[in-house]
């Protein structure tokens, strides 16, 4: 009987041995979590990336909204974020003018969600040579307005465009404000893509239409095949007084060598019109500022 005593003391003493070695267990695994309120730590915010700056040029079409400005480059509308300390910059700019501008593309990665925006950095206004292009020192001797309302139509939408009147060599066009004429070169041009292009001479009195014809085809021949308007394909056109309308084309570009008689001279137009967007506005724009053209004596101080 002792000895069975003995026994059950012995087990009793080994179970609460174990008992408290289970209580004073301090492996942190089996430690509940200090934080019990239920709320996580949120994700760092990832900062915006920014391309290069790139550069370019365009027309402002205007504001879309207190911090998103659209420009139109080579005829194509771009929606900019404008920043607070580049809005300044549009004090001076007015809708429709030139600018010439700096932008970053800037990708913004939140979760699984990558956003993208085009940023300006910079910005000015073009500021247009007097007047529309290098003519320092001449002027118009004509009582023509220096500025006036033409009709274009472009994309089958007739409007009336201002339009600024311009000095060359012994004559003065009407160019509407996307174009710049350059006098010294007698050339009319595209602010934004100047390989959009017309050169412009004025013929002696006694040219030879059968001659400039064989200069045409020389000319052209080296763009493709060369091809003559009729008087019939040209009537219903802005040209069709034109003694002269031959163009040859390829996959860059069409080129036009255009012989007209304005205010009793004649001259040839040599057009350059590259394939791209911009060429939808350039020759209804160009032809109008052509058929604008009268005669005019140059003073030079």
């Amino acid at each position: 009987m002792r000895n069975k005593m003995n026994v059950s003391a012995s087990l009793l003493v080994l179970l609460m041995g174990f008992s408290l070695v289970a209580c004073g267990n301090s492996n942190p695994a089996a430690q509940p979590p200090t934080n019990n309120t239920g709320e996580q730590t949120p994700a760092p915010e990832q900062q915006p990336n920014d391309s290069a700056v790139i550069e370019a040029e365009g027309i402002l079409t205007g504001w879309a909204d207190p911090h998103t400005v659209e420009i139109r480059v080579k005829e194509v509308p771009m929606a900019f974020q404008v920043e607070e300390n580049v809005q300044k910059s549009f004090d001076d700019i007015d809708d429709e003018d030139s600018v010439q501008f700096k932008y970053v593309e800037r990708t913004i990665e939140s979760g699984d969600i990558t956003t993208k925006q085009l940023v300006l950095t910079e910005i000015a206004k073009i500021e247009a040579d007097e007047p529309n292009g290098s003519n320092a020192g001449d002027n118009v001797t004509s009582d023509r307005p220096k500025t006036t309302e033409l009709e274009v139509t472009v994309e089958g939408m007739t409007e009336k465009r201002a339009a600024e009147l311009a000095q060359g060599e012994g004559y003065s066009l009407y160019v509407f404000e996307p174009m710049a004429f350059d006098a010294e070169d007698d050339e009319l041009t595209m602010k934004i893509d100047p390989d959009y292009k017309v050169e412009i001479e004025k013929l002696p009195s006694d040219f030879n239409l059968d001659a400039l014809k064989m200069d045409a085809k020389e000319e052209l021949s080296e763009t493709g095949e060369v091809k003559e308007l009729s008087k019939e394909e040209l009537s219903k056109g802005p040209m069709k007084d034109a003694r002269l309308y031959m163009m040859a084309q390829n996959d860059k570009k069409t080129q036009y060598f255009i012989v007209k008689e304005l205010d009793g001279n004649g001259f040839i137009f040599h057009i350059d019109a590259p394939v791209g967007e911009p060429s939808e506005g350039f020759l209804p724009m160009a032809y109008v500022s052509l058929n604008s053209i009268m005669n005019e004596a140059k003073v030079t101080k």
